[in-house]
């Protein structure tokens, strides 16, 4: 066949116009951000001891062009709420979102193109997993924003950004609580204080991410055995807001231990009570706690200090 000079010019121009028609409709109906993260849930292992810390893993998969900053909120954690529901799906346990004030000092999570991601949360911090032996269905929401659909507020100098839109997604997963058995429960324990100490192969980087989880993991843990590795954490986690957490779970105990070993810290520091004025209050809070328990033996060996120290009105209790 023979295309003239002028017919060829013409096809010529279609070709190109069509292109053009085809990358513009590709960029109109191109992903949007959130479309392009892939996320899924997982925990280390599928049976629990009641009350022991379960560990849930974030995978988040970024398959689009570009790097993207996820923000999870006010301490990395706002952006969660938790449901625990039975085999029959009848929910037994449940909380929202943790407030925290102030900027979270953790940053976004940072995402490059074609690469996954992690994020780290310890089930407990929202719902109890001292529950009776069986199957369960875990449900973790999340609200998350993009730094990358954040935009800048004209006129401000320097730039100051308005947060982009809040995105939400489900995830779920199964896990099996067995009943506790305290040798085992024991050897856990042992295992996430040993992460105190960084081992040969690990990287500077990898041991503070581990130590850091693991300190989660045992501010959260639910059992008598825990209270004293929750009672050193409290002499060496930097983290106020980790510490109150602590000083919640020994509040919780009800223990004759945690209410000495809480004594024993305001004593340590009784000359230079600045040391541990960050929590002061709450520790003074949580001994009074303790002794609504009613049992007989925490009254007595709080009874000098609860005359010493009076019990202080919190603005925001933890409950």
């Amino acid at each position: 066949m023979v295309i003239k000079s002028g017919s060829f010019c013409y096809l010529l121009a279609t070709i190109i116009t069509v292109g053009n028609l085809i990358v513009m409709s590709t960029d109109a109906y191109a992903q949007k951000p959130e479309e392009s993260l892939e996320w899924s849930i997982k925990t280390s292992k599928g049976a629990f001891y009641a009350g022991e810390p379960v560990l849930l893993t974030l995978n988040i998969n970024n398959n689009g062009r570009q790097k993207e900053k996820i923000d999870f909120g006010a301490d990395g954690i706002e952006a969660f709420s938790m449901e625990i529901h039975d085999i029959s799906n009848k929910v037994v346990a449940k909380r929202g979102k943790i407030k925290r004030f102030g900027f979270s000092s953790r940053g976004p999570l940072e995402l490059p193109p074609n690469k996954i991601g992690q994020k780290s949360i310890v089930l407990n911090q929202w719902c109890s997993t001292l529950l009776p032996p069986g199957k369960y269905h875990v449900v973790c929401y999340v609200e998350y924003r993009l730094r990358s659909e954040a935009t800048k507020i004209p006129g401000t100098e320097p730039s100051f950004f308005s947060a982009g839109p809040l995105h939400s997604i489900e995830l779920k997963l199964d896990i099996e609580i067995i009943k506790s058995n305290n040798s085992e429960f024991k050897k856990i324990l042992e295992d996430l204080d040993s992460r105190e100490s960084r081992k040969p192969e690990q990287t500077k980087n990898e041991w503070l991410r581990d130590r850091k989880i693991a300190r989660e993991m045992i501010a959260f843990a639910e059992s008598d055995l825990a209270v004293p590795y929750q009672l050193e954490l409290l002499r060496v986690e930097p983290s106020t807001n980790l510490k109150w957490d602590v000083i919640n779970s020994l509040a919780r105990s009800g223990t004759l231990e945690a209410a000495k070993g809480l004594i024993q810290i305001v004593r340590e520091n009784e000359d230079r009570l600045e040391l541990i004025e960050d929590i002061k209050r709450e520790i003074i809070e949580a001994v009074y706690r303790l002794r609504e328990t009613g049992k007989a033996d925490i009254i007595n060996a709080t009874d000098e200090f609860v005359v010493k120290y009076k019990r202080p009105v919190l603005a925001n209790p933890t409950d």
